[in-house]
């Protein structure tokens, strides 16, 4: 089931960037940011305070559900939503290197940094323990947390950048 959470999202970034004009490459683009910054609150607020009060066993038994789907998820709104950003402004003939812009970049960055550096392994890495039968509760437990702290930062990133964004359509 994990793969469709690559599969249907590849399908809407390569139809975004093919159809002429805004509309639809907006559409996805927003819609992207939504679902990814809606699982970051979700894991990085909600998760993270329910996680905390329970024993590693439980966390393992629930990472044992949300790590396929998230193992292409996290990786495919990492990338696709900051490229369909930079494709919508060019579209748009708004994108400059100006202070906002470089902040936004740099942001991003740091989003896919976290995504990947921090996030992404310790999924796979539970992942890779459940596969070959070999669970360690206790350390699913610490990685799913690490997924979650690293989840609120995403989540405060994201919204620095929403705003950012929300400044250029309204104001220039």
């Amino acid at each position: 089931m994990g793969v469709i959470a690559l599969v249907i999202p590849l399908i809407a970034f390569i139809a975004a960037l093919i159809i002429p004009g805004i509309l639809i490459l907006d559409y996805v683009h927003v819609l992207f940011g939504a679902l990814w910054t809606g699982v970051d609150v979700f894991l990085g607020l909600i998760f993270f305070i329910v996680l905390s009060g329970m024993e590693d066993r439980i966390r393992s038994d629930i990472s044992f559900r949300l790590i396929p789907m998230l193992l292409y998820f996290i990786p495919a709104m990492s990338v696709f939503t900051p490229l369909l950003g930079f494709a919508l402004a060019m579209r748009e003939n708004i994108f400059r290197l100006d202070y906002l812009f470089i902040a936004i970049i740099t942001i991003s960055i740091a989003l896919a940094v976290v995504s990947f550096a921090v996030i992404v392994p310790a999924i796979y890495s539970i992942y890779k323990g459940f596969k070959s039968n070999n669970v360690d509760e206790s350390r699913n437990g610490k990685l799913l947390m690490r997924i979650a702290k690293a989840a609120s930062l995403q989540m405060v990133l994201q919204i620095i950048i929403i705003s950012l964004m929300a400044y250029i359509v309204v104001y220039i």
